[in-house]
């Protein structure tokens, strides 16, 4: 990985450019003072000095005293990993609380559209949520699999099992050998198949009160609908084909 790789992935844990750019000088140097760390980031000592305040606030870097002056330090990257972890865990604790200042804004289905991987990833993690859940997901999982094979196979599937979260599946005709013989008793997954001739690309995965559409690699749309309504609705189509399609 680049050095820019890594700036961009720090630039979305919440660092701005210079922000980035300052932390990774720090790491490089070790203990420095402001004007070196300053000229190895490339920033005015004075614009350094202040982006070193906000990484402090951030727990990311901090300073000690010498007999030469200060010294300035970065946190250890696995901090990092930690503080957001934690931050995870935080959201989580809330997550009941925000559900129910959601609900107060009245009944109206939710429409979330999301574009990209990320978005796409975004929808499907929040399918994980709920412990002994059953899924519902139709479409081509072929075409699904160009977004995510490895985000599913390395993860959701492994966190689904954790949570005892199953899965029906209704999958076009061209799923591929190595999908149709995976242990699927193992893996909590159920299949069957639309007969030829029924070339569904898109996606849809029915869990709780939410529907989440999804488009080709081509066009990576997601679009997730809150309403229990129409998660019922699509439940009970989802199940109509399931027992027509033995």
């Amino acid at each position: 990985m680049n050095i820019q790789e890594i700036r961009n992935i720090l630039e979305g844990y919440g660092l701005d450019e210079k922000e980035a750019s300052l932390y990774l000088s720090a790491l490089n140097l070790g203990d420095s003072g402001m004007s070196e760390l300053a000229k190895e980031a490339g920033l005015k000592r004075s614009t350094a000095y202040l982006i070193f305040q906000s990484l402090e606030r951030k727990g990311l870097m901090g300073s000690f005293k010498m007999k030469t002056g200060l010294r300035f330090v970065a946190t250890r990257p696995e901090m990092l990993v930690s503080k957001t972890k934690k931050q995870l865990e935080d959201l989580q604790s809330i997550l009941p609380e925000l559900a129910a200042l959601s609900k107060k804004n009245g009944e109206d289905p939710k429409v979330t559209y999301y574009h990209g991987e990320e978005g796409y990833m975004t929808a499907l993690e929040a399918s994980l949520q709920e412990r002994n859940a059953v899924l519902r997901h139709v479409g081509s999982i072929m075409e699904a699999h160009k977004v995510y094979a490895d985000y599913d196979v390395n993860h959701y599937v492994p966190e689904r099992l954790k949570k005892n979260i199953s899965i029906r599946c209704l999958y076009t005709s061209d799923t591929s050998k190595a999908v149709r013989e995976r242990d699927h008793s193992a893996e909590r997954r159920e299949i069957r198949y639309f007969p030829e001739g029924y070339p569904i690309k898109t996606g849809m995965l029915i869990y709780g009160n939410r529907v989440v559409i999804t488009s080709t690699k081509r066009e990576l749309v997601t679009v997730v609908i809150e309403s229990a309504d129409i998660a019922d609705s699509e439940r009970l189509k989802f199940d109509l084909l399931w027992s027509l399609l033995k």
